[in-house]
Formats: C-alpha cells, sequence, structure tokens
C-alpha cells in the first residue's frame, strides 16, 4: 500500500492514522509538478491532485481526506482508529470527519493558504472560522478526544489545527483547541509523524 502526501498538509492525518495503526505503507511525496518517481503524473491517481491518495498493490486508488481516513480506520486492528458496528460514536465520528473537511479545511484554509483567493475572499474565511472553532471547543471542553477515543477524526482535526499559525486564525483565542492540540502533538504516533515530514517541509 502506497500514500502519496505532501509534507504537512491534510495527508498528514493519513501518516498518523498508518502510524497510530501500525500498519505497513510507503510513502510517496508527490512534488509540486505532480511527476511521481515511477513516470506517472499524480494527475492519473488524483484527478484533482489533491492530496492524499491510498494505491493498493492490487491497483486500487483511493482519494478524497475522509474516505481515505475511513479506509485506514477499517484496516486497522478493531478499535484502533474508529467504533465498531452500528454504534452512534461510529456515525458521529464519520460526521466530525465530514464537519472538519467542509467547515474548516475547504471552508476555512483552503482559501487562507491557497495562492488565488484576493483580499476580500481571505477576510470571509477568517470571518467563518469562529463557529466551527466554538462547535469544536464545546465538544472538547473536559474531554482528551472528539469522541470517547482516538480516531482519525482526532489525527484529521490536528493536522488541520497545524496550519492556524500560517494562515492568521489565532488559535489561542479558543483555549481548549490550543491545549487539545498541544496535547495531541505529543502523542507517539502524532509526534512520529510530524518529525518525519518536518524535513520535508523545511527542504521544499
Amino acid at each position: 500500500m502506497k500514500l502519496y502526501f505532501r509534507p504537512f498538509a491534510c495527508s498528514l492525518a493519513a501518516r498518523i492514522a498508518l502510524e497510530e495503526a501500525e500498519l505497513d505503507a510507503e510513502f510517496v511525496a508527490v512534488p509540486a509538478d505532480g511527476r511521481l518517481p515511477d513516470g506517472r503524473h499524480y494527475s492519473q491517481l488524483s484527478p484533482m491532485g489533491y492530496v492524499p491518495a491510498i494505491e493498493t498493490r492490487g491497483g486500487f486508488v483511493l482519494t478524497e481526506g475522509p474516505a481515505v481516513l475511513t479506509y485506514i480506520a477499517e484496516l486497522a486492528p478493531e478499535g484502533a482508529l474508529s467504533f465498531t458496528g452500528f454504534s452512534d460514536s461510529h456515525y458521529r465520528m464519520l460526521a466530525w470527519l465530514n464537519f472538519i473537511s467542509t467547515e474548516l479545511h475547504k471552508g476555512v484554509f483552503t482559501p487562507l493558504l491557497g495562492k488565488r483567493a484576493g483580499p476580500e475572499e481571505r477576510a470571509a474565511a477568517l470571518a467563518r472560522v469562529a463557529k466551527p472553532f466554538d462547535v469544536l471547543a464545546r465538544q472538547l471542553e473536559g474531554r482528551a478526544f472528539i469522541e470517547d477515543r482516538f480516531t482519525v477524526a482526532d489525527a484529521y482535526l490536528l493536522a488541520v489545527l497545524n496550519w492556524c499559525e500560517h494562515s492568521g486564525v489565532a488559535l489561542a483565542d479558543w483555549p481548549v483547541l490550543l491545549d487539545y492540540r498541544t496535547r495531541l502533538r505529543q502523542r507517539p504516533s502524532v509526534a512520529r509523524a510530524m518529525a518525519e515530514e518536518w524535513p520535508l517541509l523545511e527542504a521544499a
């Protein structure tokens, strides 16, 4: 299995999940020009050019962050990254994955970190951060994780919260979220994943 990634992009969540579940994978960095080491262009795997993507030995390719994270969670040992069966917690976890994807990743950080957004679009994105951050702060008050234990939703949220300082989002205005990020960065799987990608980010 191969994970296609860019350093400290949302694909960091998938690396964290693989580390947490102790699943074997080959990590393939996607260069700026999209030309992969095997000669293919990344658009052959991910038509939109987004990371992450998972490619199995059988040739199955899966894109879109929430789908990739759900796939990894289902490969992991039971209960390692998600909740089992048709439980309320399982479906809440799926809801949080989509919440993070739409309300934060696409709704706030894509305009702030992208090069195409103008001043008005960036200002609108900054204005949108308060409501989802308030929702998350209420959910995490007195809790270690989004749900009862660490899941792929936590891996995704951590990856997104890492972007705050680089996008002008004042995470310190939400002390609960700042504390959550600080604690998760100390989790062994998170620390290992970030340590693997940090040199690549500095070299980019």
